[in-house]
């Protein structure tokens, strides 16, 4: 889940939501020869459920007892974000290989780094195992796959910075993305036009929780809402 301070409350979206966001950007994308590449169905299908994993977790979200507040997709612990991202990569893995494969090369994306840490060694030699066999079932170049593994990125990345209010500009895979209020400029632009989306929000207190039941109990009463945002090139 992803939590913005927001005034007095607390702005929410779900890890599955910020995905679609990703999703529907790359449905729109107009360069990179992504509306003639063969396997664009599936790139579009990878980056609207990169976080599926999530969809469990994010159905009942876990209570931070050091922060009293909800657990974020950074802050939640170790056992609990492996066994999210198992699943998450495996979820499609027999019914759509290459999406599962361009998933699985985005979870290897976050944790490569953490193979040396104590208690992910096992899971990041899990996930290079995975990426090996999807490869091997897809016929897929590894060129290829990083290719694919771009666009997903950057979808994610421009998702990211809207969900979580980022303002900072920032540069990413050649693309510089400018966020402000309720509009977020890209150059070069890749979209088919300039488009406002929508993206399901709820709203909680920003007081200390009790536990995961007074947590539950506030999100169950939120009233689901929706963020818009414009994307637009950079000179509009």
């Amino acid at each position: 889940m992803i939590v913005v301070p927001e005034g007095a409350a607390l702005r929410v979206i779900t890890q599955p939501d910020h995905a679609h966001f990703s999703g529907e950007l790359l449905a729109l994308w107009r360069r990179d020869g992504v509306p003639a590449h063969p396997w664009r169905d599936e790139l579009i299908f990878a980056a609207r459920e990169h976080d599926n994993g999530w969809r469990e977790a994010d159905a009942a979200p876990r209570w931070d007892a050091g922060r009293r507040r909800p657990h974020d997709f950074l802050t939640l612990p170790r056992e609990e974000r492996i066994e999210i991202w198992e699943r998450g990569t495996c979820r499609y893995a027999a019914q759509r290989p290459y999406a599962a494969l361009l998933i699985t090369r985005h979870a290897l994306n976050l944790f490569h780094n953490r193979r040396e840490e104590e208690g992910w060694a096992a899971f990041v030699a899990f996930l290079v195992d995975l990426e090996r066999s999807l490869l091997e079932e897809t016929g897929a170049r590894r060129e290829e796959l990083e290719v694919g593994y771009r666009l997903i990125d950057l979808a994610d990345q421009i998702s990211l910075a809207v969900c979580n209010g980022w303002r900072e500009p920032a540069e990413r895979r050649g693309v510089r993305i400018e966020p402000r209020q309720d509009t977020v400029r890209l150059d070069p632009f890749p979209l088919a036009g300039a488009t406002t989306f929508r993206i399901p929000c709820r709203r909680i207190p920003g007081r200390a929780y009790r536990g995961d039941a007074d947590l539950g109990g506030e999100l169950a009463a939120a009233r689901w809402d929706e963020m818009r945002v414009r994307v637009a090139p950079a000179d509009l």
